[in-house]
C-alpha cells in the first residue's frame, strides 16, 4: 500500500523539527513526505533541506516562490498531484503518535471514496498537556457525518485526515475552495463513508500562529462571547452556504436529493427569516447541542 504524507509549511521554523522528527518515527515506515512550502521568510526551508540530506529516500520538497495565498490552496495542491493509494494530510507544528499510520490505514478496507479522521489532543506551545481529547473538550458528534449535519458543522479535524485514491480522484479536479478539510469530509459523505477511530494519534499545538485553535465550548465565557460575537457567528454560516454553493457548482453528478439540499442551503440568504427557518428545518439542517441549535436559528 502507498502511503503519502502531505505536509503544507510557511514560517513554521520553531515546531517544524518536532513534527518531522515524530513522522520518521512512525512504526509503519513505508511512506513518502511531500512537503510544499509557501515561500517561508524563517529558516524553514533550510530546516526542511537537513532531513532531506539525510532522509532522501522518504522527504521531497517543493517551494512555491509565489506564495498561494492559504493553506488549503497549498494542501489542495499537493493532494492533486499525489498518487498514492492512501494520502495523509499534515500540519507543521503538530506532534504524531508513533503508530498514527499504521492503525489508520488498517480502516481502508475497500475501494469505496473513504475518509479516515481521529481524536487529537491538545497541547501549548511549550507541549504541555491543555486538553486529552478535543473531540469530547467541543462536544463533537462524529455520528452527524451525513451531508445534512456536515454542511452546517464539521467533524473532521485536517491534520487528523487520511482519504484513500478513489476519494482523492473526485477531488483532482478541483481548484479552489474556501477550507480544505471540511469540503473534503463533505464530498466524502455523498460519494463514499467516513471512519472515525476513537482516539488521540496526534498532539495538536494551540498557540497564537496557527490558522484554528480549539475552544473550549463547556466554557460560559466562551458561550457568552460567541452569542456577543454576532458577526463572527454569522461569518461561520455564510462560510457554510459558500461551501453548499462550491459542492453543488463542482459536482454536478450527485443525487437530485443532495442537489435540492445544497441548491436550498447555498441561497437561504436570498430569503426572509421565516423561509430560512423552513429551509433547515425541511432538510434537517442542524448544529449539534441545544445551545449550538439556538445560536444557529437567531443568527440564521
Amino acid at each position: 500500500m502507498v502511503v503519502d504524507i502531505l505536509m503544507a509549511t510557511y514560517n513554521g521554523e520553531k515546531y517544524i523539527k518536532k513534527q518531522l522528527d515524530s513522522i520518521l518515527r512512525q512504526s509503519y515506515g513505508d511512506f513518502k513526505l511531500y512537503i510544499s512550502d509557501d515561500n517561508s521568510k524563517d529558516k524553514t526551508v533550510s530546516i526542511i533541506k537537513e532531513y532531506q540530506k539525510k532522509y532522501p529516500e522518504k522527504i521531497y520538497l517543493s517551494i512555491n516562490y509565489e506564495n498561494s495565498g492559504s493553506p488549503m490552496k497549498n494542501f489542495l495542491n499537493l493532494i492533486k498531484s499525489s498518487k498514492a493509494d492512501i494520502i495523509f494530510t499534515c500540519d507543521q507544528d503538530d506532534i504524531w503518535d508513533k503508530d498514527k499510520v499504521e492503525i489508520t490505514i488498517k480502516q481502508f478496507k475497500d475501494n469505496e471514496p473513504t475518509l479516515v479522521h481521529t481524536d487529537l489532543r491538545v497541547i501549548d506551545e511549550n507541549d504541555r498537556l491543555l486538553f486529552k481529547s478535543m473531540i469530547k473538550q467541543q462536544k463533537i458528534d462524529v455520528k452527524r457525518d451525513k451531508l445534512n449535519n456536515l454542511i452546517v458543522q464539521n467533524i473532521v479535524t485536517g491534520c487528523t485526515m487520511a482519504i484513500n485514491r478513489a476519494l482523492a480522484e473526485i477531488l483532482k479536479d478541483i481548484e479552489d475552495i474556501n477550507v480544505h478539510d471540511w469540503y473534503i469530509a463533505n464530498v466524502a459523505s455523498i460519494y463514499g463513508k467516513i471512519i472515525f477511530i476513537d482516539r488521540a494519534t496526534i498532539s495538536y499545538r494551540k498557540h497564537s500562529l496557527n490558522e484554528c485553535g480549539a475552544q473550549n465550548m463547556y466554557s460560559f465565557k466562551y458561550l457568552f462571547k460567541r452569542f456577543k460575537n454576532k458577526e463572527k457567528a454569522r461569518n461561520m454560516l455564510d462560510l457554510s452556504y459558500k461551501l453548499a454553493s462550491e459542492i453543488y457548482e463542482k459536482h454536478k453528478d450527485i443525487s437530485d436529493e443532495y442537489k435540492k439540499l445544497l441548491y436550498s442551503y447555498s441561497r437561504i440568504k436570498r430569503y426572509n427569516k421565516i423561509r430560512r427557518i423552513y429551509i433547515i428545518f425541511k432538510y434537517k439542517i442542524f448544529k449539534s447541542g441545544f445551545i449550538r441549535k439556538i445560536g444557529q436559528i437567531v443568527f440564521l
